[in-house]
């Protein structure tokens, strides 16, 4: 792991995906944390893993709502959303009634996990199990975060007890993600060994630190990893969400809502597919790292245009605060990656079509 020179302070992020840049916002993630583990655990539950991304709702300008920073997002994901035809729905049910997912809140409330004990919450993050007994819907990625180290998760912990409360009660999911948090399985964490090692070159040492900040406690190659192949019941989420033996090679597909892109005035793609990020030509072949940092800190591709995801460069993009080192790492990681011949299509609207 690099060392921790972060500072709690102000962030810019210079660009909103797929639209023109922006005036600098405040990092809403910066919290005055002179306790390292505190400060060890803000960052990466609040930068490198994402986490303000899922539990922490929008504003209708796109901005997070910093009053419930951590709070739960209701309805985060609608597999139902307005204007569903009712032959995509079970017989009766409208789509206000079917297909909400929504996010937890983490925040020190009796309506969050203030009666949690450590133990719980580390079990939820890192396998799965809720603190209220029932399964976590795999779109929570403790199958990635299984393999963080020890002492990461500890630190998170540390940092999780010093959240505000904020009273949020967030209400049940409903169908299909009810029957799965009652009854459903748990994920199959992610085995290390099928996690791409990079090639061999003069900064493996820190590709192998970016490897493990992209893969293990941050969530890289969950989102640039191809979903399994759906089933007639819909998105495949078990053993797991993602096929790992195309790693990284991108075309995972989402949803515009689904990731923050709600911006006014902008005309996002419906459906939004990932980027193949290995060194192969439908990939990243032939970017250089500073390129590549770029587009994770910056949302900037390396033609200077606005990459399609809210997590890279917009107002609520968590990777803009990213320790200068643990960027670098990442991006020679990625720069190192295997190449895996993956067409993910020329723009974000979605895969190439054969």
């Amino acid at each position: 792991m690099t060392s921790m020179r972060i500072v709690a302070t102000m962030v810019a992020v210079l660009a909103v995906g797929c639209g023109d840049n922006k005036e600098p916002v405040v990092n809403d993630a910066a919290v005055d944390a002179p306790d390292l583990a505190i400060e060890r655990g803000r960052y990466i539950m609040n930068n490198l893993g994402a986490c303000t991304f899922c539990h922490t709702p929008l504003l209708p300008d796109g901005s997070r709502d910093n009053t419930k920073l951590l709070a739960g997002f209701n309805c985060f994901i609608d597999a139902a959303p307005p204007g569903t035809p009712a032959n995509m729905l079970p017989p009766g049910v409208p789509d206000s009634a079917f297909g909400c997912l929504s996010s937890r809140n983490l925040t020190n409330h009796e309506t969050g996990l203030k009666n949690a004990t450590d133990q719980q919450i580390k079990d939820a993050i890192r396998n799965g199990n809720g603190v209220d007994g029932r399964k976590l819907i795999p779109v929570m990625p403790y199958w990635v975060f299984h393999n963080m180290t020890e002492s990461d998760l500890d630190d998170v912990i540390a940092y999780m007890r010093t959240v505000p409360g904020v009273d949020n009660r967030i209400p049940p999911n409903q169908e299909p993600w009810l029957s799965i948090n009652t009854n459903g399985p748990l994920a199959t964490p992610v085995d290390p060994a099928d996690i791409p090692l990079p090639m061999p070159g003069p900064n493996s040492a820190s590709a192998m630190r970016g490897r493990y900040l992209s893969s293990m406690a941050g969530l890289c190659m969950d989102c640039h990893t191809p979903d399994r192949p759906p089933t007639v019941m819909g998105p495949t989420l078990f053993p797991q969400p993602i096929d790992p033996t195309l790693a990284f090679s991108g075309g995972r597909m989402f949803r515009k809502e689904d990731l923050g892109l709600v911006m006014p005035g902008f005309n996002y793609p419906a459906m939004i597919a990932t980027r193949n990020l290995t060194t192969h030509a439908t990939g990243l072949g032939g970017w250089t790292v500073d390129q590549i940092k770029r587009a994770i800190s910056e949302g900037k591709d390396r033609d200077g245009n606005a990459v399609c995801a809210a997590t890279h460069g917009s107002l609520i993009s968590p990777y803009a605060a990213l320790d200068p080192d643990d960027l670098t790492d990442i991006a020679n990681y990625i720069a190192s990656l295997p190449p895996v011949d993956h067409d993910t299509g020329t723009n974000c609207a979605g895969p190439a079509v054969p």
